[in-house]
């Protein structure tokens, strides 16, 4: 009984430090793992090739930010760098927002970003715009719209806890 009893609690323990090592879902580290999925995202890297090609403002990436407005404002945001390098779309930084001028800007509720994280889109995708607040250009946006989904998707394929940031 009391080896089976100190198996759970091994056990128990080892579950809760698997939930504590997973980054909060938007927070830093979880940008960190983000970047690292994007570079493993095919629809992503050669999908946004051409865009990753046409920095603004002197810089040598393209930047995105998001954040959850339940979380915080835009100081919790964070964000991802991305670079044209050998033809492909690269994440190159995944961390806390630091670029003054992203190329996008996004916001909306945790509630929101995982019904976006889960493909609930809506109509023909155009659905997306509704969910969320957008900064940017939404001409480069939809003409993007199959990558876009991906990052979409890609918000709920990092392990994360829903604890604010």
């Amino acid at each position: 009984m009391k080896r089976k009893l100190t198996g759970m609690v091994v056990g128990s323990l080892s579950l809760a430090s698997f939930a504590l090592a997973q980054p909060a879902f938007m927070s830093p580290e979880y940008a960190k793992e983000f970047c690292e999925l994007w570079n493993k995202t095919p629809t992503l890297t050669e999908g946004l090739a051409n865009w990753a090609k046409h920095t603004k403002d002197g810089k040598e990436y393209r930047s995105i930010q998001f954040y959850r407005t339940d979380c915080g404002g835009k100081e919790k945001a964070i964000e991802v760098h991305i670079v044209n390098k050998d033809g492909k779309a690269i994440c190159i930084y995944g961390g806390k927002a630091v670029d003054p001028k992203p190329d996008f800007l996004m916001y909306t509720t945790t509630d929101k970003w995982k019904e976006l994280a889960n493909g609930e889109f809506g109509f023909m995708g155009m659905g997306i715009m509704t969910k969320m607040s957008f900064e940017g250009s939404k001409v480069e946006a939809m003409r993007n719209m199959g990558p876009f989904k991906a990052f979409l998707l890609n918000l709920g394929k990092v392990p994360h806890t829903d604890a604010c940031p």
